[in-house]
């Protein structure tokens, strides 16, 4: 290893390290009462399906009764603790540190095979835990959104480990259907994963008795997750296709904290997917870089940090490479599955309040996006990678840190 070497893999290690200080100072600061899926395991303990109250916002008011809106599966893994240690189970943090580290691992076995080289692996599998938004989610997992989204991210790896690496569509098919539990747009991996599927050389059209096997084996369990996800919603709200977001944000709830007002005044006023937020989200998606605000005589007291958040791309560079993967049919596919899920969220009157650094509903789509950064590194690229991820990590830290400070 050369002295150059070296020093990055120090920086780079001294950056870990810093990480996993603040991971563990997010366990030691969590307390109960924040994450609403312990509301929703203690009311299906107690045979109901609404709760009596909502730790949140983000709740539904339906004939007078209040609901959690977002997919069960996060509650099934939260049930047995709650069961356990009551409504008030503070231990949210150390589960998404578990999904945290099985994402990692998983990661590494498809990098591996990706790159062919245990320094590019090494560096991908850093940049996935540190330099996107999953290290953000991980350490906020005490709050509902972000214990469902880390939960997810794990799911979706999964289900292209095994598509990639084991060319299994049974298991790829559970885990797409585990995912969408969590975060429902990942269904629309389904076409993606077919195609990865379908072995080279063969046309990915062609419909035949192979095809079609191939088919019923990835969409099993994704249908039995859909038919699962639709009772639950009809037993709540009377329809399969009612998840309960027509209801949030009821003006008996009040305004809650005055930094979302805005959203409770999109949502009532605008609705749920307007073109009029757009504008708004794709300036924060691809423009916008963090941001933080100094007020004072001599603009030097910290204010407050723009929870909207920032550009992926302007955090995190090193996913650009992904472009320089081939562009075969998998990478047409996949980057249209990306667009999708990613247009529809343009859209959206959230683009991910709050969070620090990169856009964390990004996570929805960004696995797929990682296959091809994975492909798309070469050897010859591991010294400018390994300082794209430097800096990467130490933006996503320093932000992560410096909006802690801010908020407290």
């Amino acid at each position: 290893m050369t002295a150059k070497r070296l020093i990055i893999s120090i920086m780079l290690g001294g950056l870990v390290l810093l990480f996993l200080a603040v991971f563990g100072l997010a366990i030691l600061r969590e307390s109960g009462g924040t994450n609403t899926y312990a509301q929703l395991a203690d009311g299906w303990l107690h045979g109901r399906l609404d709760v009596a109250t909502c730790f949140d916002q983000d709740c539904a008011l339906f004939k007078g009764l209040t609901y959690i809106i977002f997919p069960p599966l996060p509650g099934v893994i939260a049930l047995p603790f709650v069961a356990l240690f009551g409504i008030n189970f503070h231990f949210f943090v150390p589960m998404t540190f578990l999904a945290f580290a099985l994402t990692g691992f998983v990661w590494w076995r498809i990098a591996e095979r990706e790159t062919g080289s245990r320094e590019l692996t090494m560096l991908v599998v850093l940049a996935i835990l540190f330099a996107t938004p999953l290290a953000f989610v991980a350490i906020r997992g005490d709050a509902v959104w972000f214990f469902a989204q880390t939960w997810g991210f794990l799911f979706s790896t999964c289900a292209l480990y095994f598509a990639l690496n084991r060319r299994n569509a049974v298991l790829a098919g559970l885990f797409i259907g585990l995912a969408f539990l969590s975060r429902q747009m990942t269904i629309l991996y389904l076409p993606f994963l077919y195609i990865v599927l379908v072995d080279e050389g063969t046309p990915w059209f062609r419909i035949d008795g192979a095809a079609v096997k191939r088919a019923l084996k990835l969409a099993a369990f994704p249908l039995i997750a859909l038919a699962i996800y639709f009772v639950y919603n009809y037993v709540r709200f009377g329809s399969p296709m009612e998840t309960g977001y027509s209801y949030i944000f009821p003006v008996e709830f009040g305004e809650g904290p005055a930094n979302s007002a805005f959203l409770k005044d999109r949502v009532r006023e605008l609705g749920l997917f307007s073109r009029d937020y757009f504008l708004f989200n794709v300036i924060y998606m691809f423009v916008a870089g963090p941001h933080v605000d100094f007020i004072g005589r001599y603009m030097t007291q910290l204010s407050g940090f723009d929870v909207n958040g920032a550009s992926l791309f302007l955090v995190t560079p090193v996913l650009l490479l992904a472009f320089l993967a081939k562009w075969e049919r998998q990478f047409w596919f996949g980057l249209a599955t990306c667009a999708v899920v990613l247009g529809l969220t343009l859209f959206y009157h959230s683009n991910g309040f709050t969070q620090y650094s990169a856009q964390r509903y990004t996570l929805d789509w960004l696995p797929i996006l990682l296959i091809f950064m994975a492909r798309g590194v070469k050897p010859a690229f591991a010294g400018p990678l390994a300082i794209l991820v430097f800096y990467a990590m130490g933006v996503t830290l320093s932000m992560i840190v410096i909006g802690g400070l801010v908020a407290t």
